[in-house]
């Protein structure tokens, strides 16, 4: 756990003209996918057509988030001039989209093919940070992955093999009274 107070997975978020921009640090995990999830479906309502997520301090990411924006890509890519950008993507980050097929519904920009993003003005971001597993809502949670994993059903054939069975585990787990603690 110490490892995890130096390096806390969050989110820092704006909105630029009809951009949401992401800015994922640490891990993009379950625990900060909904609040990708809200912030991205709260920016679309207010106008915004775009969503870009810069992925330079993202050490890596969870089937969970990657389904979370698969189901944003697909909302960003119904509207006119809609779409979702992951740039500064490192070889691994860029490998994990691909083995899960976004790579074919989010544009991607390895890092070194991007200029460095400007600079925010100062106070303009906001930083969301992963609540504790104790935190997180047991039944919101288990609802959230069971669409994120369908969603990636939906991105690839190759994906129903993959998560087929993490999708009835999940199922099965909300169905369980909510003694216990979130994952």
């Amino acid at each position: 756990m110490a490892d995890e107070e130096q390096s806390p997975d969050r989110l820092w978020v704006r909105v630029e003209g009809d951009a949401a921009c992401v800015r994922v640090e640490g891990r993009g995990s379950f625990r900060v996918s909904g609040a990708l999830k809200e912030f991205a479906l709260a920016s679309l309502e207010s106008g915004a057509r775009r969503l870009a997520l810069d992925f330079r301090a993202c050490v890596g990411m969870d089937s969970t988030f990657m389904g979370v924006l698969a189901g944003l890509a697909f909302r960003f890519r119904k509207l006119p001039g809609g779409r979702v950008l992951a740039f500064n993507l490192s070889a691994r980050t860029r490998q994990l989209l691909a083995t899960l097929g976004l790579d074919r519904i989010v544009e991607t920009r390895m890092a070194a093919d991007d200029a460095p993003a400007p600079a925010p003005a100062a106070g303009s971001e906001t930083v969301i940070e992963a609540p504790a597993p104790r935190e997180l809502d047991r039944e919101r949670l288990g609802r959230d992955m069971i669409e994120a994993h369908e969603d990636l059903l939906r991105v690839s054939a190759d994906n129903r093999a993959r998560f087929k069975d993490v999708i009835e585990y999940l199922r099965e787990d909300l169905r369980k009274p909510s003694g216990r603690p979130a994952p």
